[in-house]
């Protein structure tokens, strides 16, 4: 029980934190957001003069066998009803407008972040459950907002309206109609714990089949070819009975929660009829009274269950709230400076690792690496599978800061120049291609989008593949497929290296670059760059040395460290 309470004390916490967070994409939206609530305010005031009309109608002119009145408010109610109708209509489309906007820059807000985060935050999420609090979460909080919001402001003029014209008309059965209402509010306070951990255990297992369909959608030729697909069938319905139980248990959570107090509602309703009957019978009330009171009962009544019925979306869409900013306050490790250092026309291609120390939570990493590469040299990294190649070149292109010692391109410290201009001067080329849904023309101009067609040619020239694309369907224009499905692994690397030509680096690091291809092909590649990238400091990762020529250095990396070979 204390444990419950805890949890629940966290949530609600987070939940207040969230709703902050929030606010700050709801300002921008003041003003529209004020204009919705005036429309609102005023298509209320039309509502509620509805019934009272009504009365008018049956007590001063049916009751009194005046027609004119009888004609003269008929045509008032529809006029009223016409000018609701149309407001109402235009009120709902300025507000999901707005609403729109206002989920749209928190994705996108949530999406930045996400873009700065090192990639050991990937190494321990799961990016199915990434894109279903960006996708599913982001969507339930805007479905809450779409379709509760504008119903809670509507809702709250017309209650408090309803209410006062029902004191007006009869001070005792308002009191009967609402007698109940403190009972339904104690059961909702009783219910919440229980709602927001069914709406947080159901997100969660939401988040797993996300995942699931994930992985093994975008490994279906490995899964084929383990012959794993009666396993993964199996996994799935695990996974889809486990969702289903949970499921129905929350909607039997949402049944009670709502049906509950609409029974009380019942109730009271119930009673101010049999009251109300009496009052007329003995001649304490007019019917035209005691219609245009039930009429505004109803318009009480419905908001109240309205809002009944929206604490338990309010509970899902905060669940979902908390699991979206819980992706936004995940901490940036690798940050711009406030005033970077601008190298421009000076840049060199120098780089200077000074006792660089980094480990992960693991402990795997690299160890007092201490390495001067001038410019224009071309070196050769070797070692085993874990040795902290791919570590060292992520601290090379600054994906991770050095925990201890320093890095240094061109004499100016890495955490002192712009992201951007360090990923200008210092390219990748790896071994694990990243291809784009696209053409193959966006994928060579990814990093140069204002490149022209002759200079995209040019360096797939280079690259030795102007040939293949040429004879594609489309040419420059044919799709590469999801993750360049329609292309092998030696057409995929070529791409890459057009991509790196095109974007003239001064420092070229190719990890495992040419692993897909033969020795032949091989040695033609860094023949290829040697002509092309004379002039770059170039890191070549490699098992496969006897493809190298004209090395400056060579070393060998073990265990973290980095230890230069000597002929």
């Amino acid at each position: 029980m204390i444990r419950e309470e805890k949890i629940s004390e966290t949530y609600k916490i987070k939940s207040q934190q969230a709703l902050r967070w929030a606010g700050k994409f709801i300002r921008p939206e003041a003003k529209p957001l004020g204009l919705v609530m005036v429309l609102a305010a005023c298509m209320t005031g039309f509502a509620l003069a509805q019934p009272y009309f009504t009365k008018i109608l049956i007590d001063d002119g049916l009751l009194a066998g005046d027609m004119n009145m009888v004609i003269r408010f008929a045509l008032l109610i529809v006029v009223m009803s016409l000018v609701v109708f149309v407001v109402s209509g235009f009120n709902r489309w300025l507000y999901v407008g707005l609403s729109g906007r206002i989920l749209f820059r928190i994705r996108e807000d949530v999406y930045d972040r996400l873009m700065r985060l090192s990639p050991e935050f990937y190494g321990h999420q799961r990016t199915g459950d990434i894109v279903s609090r960006l996708d599913g979460d982001v969507a339930e909080v805007q479905r809450f907002s779409t379709d509760s919001l504008l119903a809670v402001v509507n809702g709250t003029l017309a209650l408090l309206g309803s209410l006062t014209i029902m004191l007006i008309l009869s001070w005792q059965l308002t009191l009967i109609a609402f007698a109940l209402l403190p009972l339904q509010v104690l059961f909702l306070r009783w219910m919440r714990p229980r709602v927001e951990q069914g709406n947080r255990i159901l997100r969660e297992k939401s988040a797993d089949l996300s995942s699931f369909f994930f992985e093994t959608l975008s490994s279906v030729k490995y899964i084929q070819s383990m012959s794993g697909i009666e396993g993964e069938q199996a996994r799935l319905t695990r996974l889809n009975y486990s969702y289903l139980d949970d499921l129905l248990k929350l909607q039997l959570v949402n049944h009670v929660t709502g049906g509950i107090p609409g029974l009380l509602t019942s109730v009271a309703t119930a009673v101010v009829f049999i009251v109300g009957g009496y009052y007329v019978t003995e001649g304490e009330a007019t019917i035209g009274t005691l219609i245009a009171f039930s009429a505004y009962m109803a318009r009480a009544t419905g908001p109240v269950q309205t809002f009944l019925g929206l604490y338990v979306a309010y509970q899902r869409a905060m669940v979902s709230l908390v699991r979206v900013q819980a992706l936004r306050q995940q901490k940036i490790s690798v940050r711009e400076p406030d005033m970077p250092v601008v190298i421009g026309d000076r840049a060199k291609g120098e780089i200077r690792l000074e006792n660089v120390s980094f480990s992960y939570d693991q402990g795997r990493g690299v160890e007092e690496v201490s390495l001067h590469i001038k410019p224009g040299q071309k070196i050769l990294i070797t070692g085993p599978s874990g040795s902290g190649k791919s570590t060292l070149i992520n601290l090379l292109h600054r994906h991770f800061d050095p925990k201890e010692g320093a890095a240094f391109l061109d004499d100016v410290a890495y955490p002192e120049l712009s992201l951007k201009e360090l990923r200008g001067i210092i390219a990748v080329v790896d071994q694990n291609t990243v291809l784009f849904h696209g053409t193959v023309k966006d994928n060579i101009t990814y990093g140069v989008k204002q490149a022209s067609m002759d200079q995209v040619r040019d360096a797939a020239k280079a690259a030795r593949i102007d040939d293949f694309i040429q004879s594609l369907p489309h040419g420059y224009d044919t799709p590469v497929g999801e993750r360049g499905a329609q292309l092998s692994g030696g057409q995929k690397q070529r791409l890459s290296i057009a991509r790196a030509l095109l974007m003239k680096p001064l420092v070229l690091i190719l990890d495992e670059a040419t692993s897909a291809v033969d020795q032949e092909t091989e040695v033609e590649f860094q023949a290829m760059l040697d002509q092309y990238f004379g002039d770059c400091t170039r890191i070549i990762i490699s098992h496969h040395v006897g493809a190298l020529r004209h090395l400056d250095r060579v070393f060998s990396m073990r265990d973290g460290r980095l230890t230069e070979v000597t002929a």
